[in-house]
């Protein structure tokens, strides 16, 4: 290490070999993310039926208890450019809050049950036609990365020298929660209605609703966490965070055909296609809610709810209106089949609209909007993955019943996957992705 250190400085001109050092990740506390998820869940179900009714009706009630453990380790980091003072300096204007920097761990965690009730019908028309309802509770947990046990908290100073005093204009105490081991899951009392209509043996037409109600939805909202001074005294930092905050809805219809041209001869017969199409109707209604037509700055609660569940423009103008995060309203998928004899293949083009990906996020947020008045406010543009479909291709052979070849192509398209962020302007492209063509070979 050291001859080549040595080189290195000779050739790149480097005053020593302190130019590199190892990466500290692993080390860093800001690089531990540790979560322990334990369930355990019992199911009892209740079949039955009524066969001697005219259009005869079984189904099942179910009943299903979980308990989820859950326990995560990280850090808590405090930060501070609070300004030292030099040799006959003193302070004057904003008083600063005496607090040391440190990083300390954190052990955080929760045990929670949910008692899920289900019911379950169909009734039987006739050999082709049948209808189903199913109205059950259930529950989708947060993912890990919104569990995640780390909180940074800052001290931000504004200030000037006048000369020999050094004054503060403006102390900002805030924070960022990485995630939020205390949350629950997400809860729902759904119903679903399905029609089912096999008109051949290789073919059927589905027709379904379905009305998801939501509660405990996860979006970020600010809070506030406590430490205190030298003197013993609390110091309030206001911190954003992952919270249960809202309630909401995900509802619509979904349409579904599937037919084989049996009717064919030979090998034609193996033709098929398939077809559906989906639409939803989503929203979220904070607990909160800040129906206010404009953001103001960052220093309070209300605020920060504001630009994390409405979006905010660089005018101050609220967005609000928003739908639940990665629903597309419109979703279509189309293929081309084929099975017959040794020979499987599948062409099929996949698309979703616009859907929503975050609203305060990284990048797309700051503090130097402006109302028409000039006062400065803050904002944060909701993004947005913009329509996109790919076409996909397939086929495989059966050389015998043990053995197979198969080759896969990924967006034959060549399509393009765009990234929007909105502002009253309209969606406008903050990044767009080539991921090419993509194919494999496989033998099974």
């Amino acid at each position: 290490h050291d001859i080549l250190c040595a080189e290195q400085v000779a050739a790149q001109g480097w005053g020593s070999c302190d130019a590199w050092k190892p990466a500290t990740f692993g080390v860093d506390p800001q690089g531990t993310n540790e979560q322990h998820e334990k369930t355990q869940a019992g199911y009892a179900q209740l079949r039955f039926g009524f066969d001697d009714l005219p259009l005869p009706v079984d189904g099942n009630v179910g009943l299903r208890l979980v308990r989820t453990d859950m326990r995560a380790k990280g850090y808590m980091t405090f930060s501070s450019n609070a300004p030292t003072l030099q040799a006959g300096q003193t302070f004057g204007g904003v008083p600063i809050p005496n607090v040391t920097p440190f990083s300390k761990s954190l052990d955080a965690g929760q045990v929670y049950t949910n008692v899920l009730p289900s019911l379950n019908l169909r009734m039987k028309v006739n050999d082709q036609l049948q209808f189903r309802a199913a109205l059950a509770q259930a529950i989708s947990r947060p993912d890990f990365s919104d569990m995640q046990a780390y909180t940074s908290l800052s001290l931000n100073t504004t200030q000037r020298t006048s000369g020999n005093t050094v004054i503060v204009d403006n102390v900002a105490l805030t924070g960022t929660a990485n995630g939020n081991p205390l949350l629950k899951p997400v809860k729902s009392n759904q119903l679903d209605l399905t029609g089912e209509w096999y008109f051949s043996k290789a073919g059927s037409l589905t027709f379904a609703l379905f009305d998801k109600e939501l509660k405990d939805v996860i979006v970020k909202q600010s809070s506030t966490v406590q430490l205190l001074d030298g003197a013993g005294q609390p110091v309030n930092f206001t911190v954003t965070s992952p919270v249960n905050g809202a309630k909401g809805h995900a509802r619509g219809l979904e349409v579904s055909l599937q037919r084989y041209l049996d009717m064919l001869p030979g090998w034609m017969s193996g033709i098929g296609f398939q077809a559906n199409y989906t639409y939803v109707d989503s929203k979220t209604k904070p607990y909160n809610p800040v129906l206010s037509a404009y953001c103001a700055g960052t220093s309070t609660s209300a605020d920060n709810l504001n630009l994390n569940t409405n979006g905010c423009d660089t005018d101050g103008k609220t967005f609000g209106n928003l739908p639940l995060l990665n629903l597309s309203k419109n979703a279509f998928n189309l293929a081309l089949l084929y099975d017959y004899g040794p020979i499987s293949a599948r062409l099929a083009y996949n698309w979703r609209s616009r859907y929503l990906q975050g609203v305060n996020v990284n990048g797309t947020n700051g503090s130097d909007g402006r109302l028409a008045d000039g006062t400065t406010v803050a904002w944060a543009l909701p993004t947005w993955q913009d329509g996109y479909g790919q076409l996909d291709g397939g086929i495989t052979y059966r050389v015998n019943d043990h053995f197979s070849l198969s080759l896969e192509g990924q967006n034959l398209s060549n399509s393009l996957p765009r990234q929007l962020m909105q502002q009253q302007i309209g969606f406008m492209t903050r990044s767009v992705e080539s991921t090419g063509r993509r194919y494999s070979v496989q033998a099974s």
